[in-house]
């Protein structure tokens, strides 16, 4: 036989602690001698093996169709745990770390005739982890987690697709030994902020089972379980269904990143009255302020009095020298993003309100490189609707505050009356209906009320917009409503006109963002409002009275396709005693600064939408 030389010692495979029916393990984990903790490794599975609690958590779970994303794989306990499965046979993902070690896992997971697939740090950070996930996963698979604290972050950031679909249902946790106590904070915060409750295995009654914790010991496993918060045992063979969590994890278009005057790309979007073209002159505007050098298509005619833009010309003129290798961004409706500038990526903006989408629709939205939308609300609809291998990014809108604001004078003198507004085309989409039947239950004639409505809708003739005006006209309330169906000539005079107001009030069945809403709480304005859709985005019990919508129904039936939110009899009586609270607390005295909602319109001007969209720019 040959020599062994003694300073290079055989060390076999470690046998796994865990064991096939016959009694024999179910597999080796390669040997690595020359590791500084392999010495304690080796005693640990042999006494009661390498974090136990993570993987029969995982035998308990794990079913063919179900995936396992291992980032933190050691020496492959969990990884070689995961793909020998007693209940089935799931995709087991491993993070190559280019030690060397994860050629030897899956030569091991051969043995036992599993396989593991490999992905790399890029794959995190350029939405291929997600993909290879998700062509893996089952129907009604499962995706389960591996990960420590310093690696946790950027897996969740990759998977936050099948986090809002709610397909991730389980994050474990090994020890973090270079991570500090203040990391591990920081990863129960991110952990608890994308919708997950943290659990510690413990015995109950003779049974291991799961309880919530409020923090994470450095030195002991946790599991993060999807949509749970309690202090009850939880059990860890079966996982009841749960409501799929929204993941709160930062989307890749960061407020924060400053655009370098050196990005180019080609703008193409309204630039007028409608809410696009109020959108598009605003993101212009504010590009064109950071000196960025965008070449801007206008979609149709363009309104200059909607802001002032000395570099309009100049962004108008680049068309004319624009560079067809960079990205083209088109705002505009989900079934009209086909047209682009150039060869470069492309990146559709549309603003929708409803919960799904026609085959033309979904055409135009599954062919972009890149997708923007306004809130998670929306992200979330993309989602659900399978459109999840585009990349979306989210650019919330914003307010110009030196238009709208506290300070601004109202246009007409205001009297003892509170006055309740609502602003936006008319149609019942918006609620005014809705808001009439209420205004008429909640007060009469001899209340000292009065309803504004500026509803002026383009898209109607001049014989149907009556038709659509005669329930106010004649309602028992009609000497307290006044009706402005007219275009106000420009921004500041729907300022002037807003200020009027007592109270704004959005009883909306759905919005894709509601740029009035968000200018009504900058002006420090009380706001009832629907809390749905992408209301949702900044609209808080803190900034607004909220109508709570329990239910959705179908849209408008033959015209379009979708769903949005139910109005019943709780919504209706719910509105009334909004108004009715509003109108008490006006009587009694003088309402005060909603601070809370110019707080928020602070948050979200159109300077950060303007780096948000840049920075969803710079990753296409």
């Amino acid at each position: 036989m040959p020599s062994t030389s003694s300073s290079t010692p055989i060390v076999p495979a470690l046998e796994s602690a865990q064991l096939r029916e016959d009694g024999a393990p179910r597999f080796h984990i390669p040997a690595q001698p020359s590791h500084a903790a392999w010495r304690d490794t080796v005693e640990q599975e042999q006494s009661a093996g390498v974090v136990a609690e993570l993987r029969l958590f995982l035998d308990a779970q794990l079913e063919a169709g179900d995936a396992l994303v291992d980032v933190a794989p050691g020496f492959g306990f969990v990884s070689l745990s995961a793909v020998t499965a007693p209940t089935g046979l799931p995709s087991v993902f491993v993070l190559d770390d280019e030690t060397g070690t994860l050629p030897l896992l899956q030569s091991a997971a051969r043995d036992v005739g599993g396989w593991l697939d490999a992905f790399v740090h890029a794959d995190l950070s350029h939405d291929r982890l997600v993909t290879l996930v998700a062509d893996r996963v089952g129907i009604e698979g499962r995706v389960f987690v591996h990960a420590d604290a310093t690696s946790l972050a950027p897996v969740l950031q990759s998977l936050n697709a099948l986090i809002v679909l709610g397909r991730v249902v389980a994050i474990c946790l090994s020890p973090s030994v270079n991570a500090s106590e203040t990391v591990h904070a920081d990863v129960c915060a991110l952990l608890q902020s994308a919708g997950f409750g943290i659990h510690e295995m413990r015995d109950a009654d003779g049974e291991p089972a799961l309880f919530a914790t409020a923090d994470w010991n450095v030195k002991t496993p946790v599991i993060a379980i999807a949509g749970t918060a309690t202090a009850q045992p939880v059990s860890a063979i079966v996982m009841e269904e749960r409501t799929p969590a929204v993941a709160r994890t930062p989307s890749s278009a960061s407020t924060t990143s400053t655009p370098l005057p050196s990005d180019r790309f080609s703008f193409i979007a309204p630039y007028c009255r409608t809410g696009y073209g109020v959108v598009g002159a605003h993101l212009l505007r504010e590009f064109t302020q950071l000196d960025v050098p965008v070449a801007y298509f206008p979609l149709g005619s363009v309104d200059r009095s909607i802001v002032t833009n000395d570099q309009l010309g100049a962004a108008l003129a680049r068309q004319g020298e624009f560079d067809d290798t960079a990205p083209s961004v088109r705002l505009s409706q989900q079934f009209d993003l086909a047209l682009h500038v150039g060869r470069g990526p492309r990146i559709g903006f549309p603003i929708f309100e409803l919960d799904s989408f026609n085959a033309s629709e979904r055409h135009h939205l599954e062919r972009q490189d890149r997708l923007i939308v306004t809130c998670e609300w929306a992200r979330t609809v993309l989602l659900e609707n399978g459109i999840w291998r585009t990349p979306i990014d989210i650019v919330p809108l914003g307010v110009d505050r030196t238009v709208f604001n506290e300070q601004v004078a109202p246009a007409s003198k205001r009297g003892r009356d509170t006055v309740f507004m609502s602003v936006g085309k008319l149609e019942s989409r918006k609620g005014q209906r809705e808001l009439l039947r209420a205004f008429e239950a909640a007060f009469s004639p001899k209340d000292a009320v009065q309803l504004v409505l500026i509803c002026h809708n383009a898209f109607v003739d001049a014989v149907r917009l009556d038709e659509m005006l005669a329930p106010f006209k004649q309602s028992p309330m009609a000497s307290r409503i006044t009706l402005v169906t007219k275009p106000l000539p420009h921004q500041k005079d729907l300022a002037a006109a807003m200020a009027i107001a007592d109270c704004a009030v959005f009883p909306a069945r759905a919005e894709g963002w509601n740029l009035e809403a968000l200018e009504m709480l900058a002006m420090g304005k009380r706001v009832i409002a629907s809390a749905c859709t992408a209301h949702t985005a900044y609209l808080t019990a803190d900034n607004a009275k909220l109508v709570a919508i329990d239910a959705l129904e179908e849209s408008v039936p033959g015209e379009h396709a979708g769903r949005w939110a139910a109005w019943g009899d709780p919504q209706h009586e719910q509105l009334v005693q909004h108004l009715r609270d509003v109108h008490g607390e006006r009587q009694h005295s003088e309402l005060a600064v909603n601070l809370a909602g110019v707080e928020t319109s602070k948050r979200l001007s159109w300077t950060a939408s303007a780096r948000a969209l840049m920075a969803s720019v710079s990753l296409a």
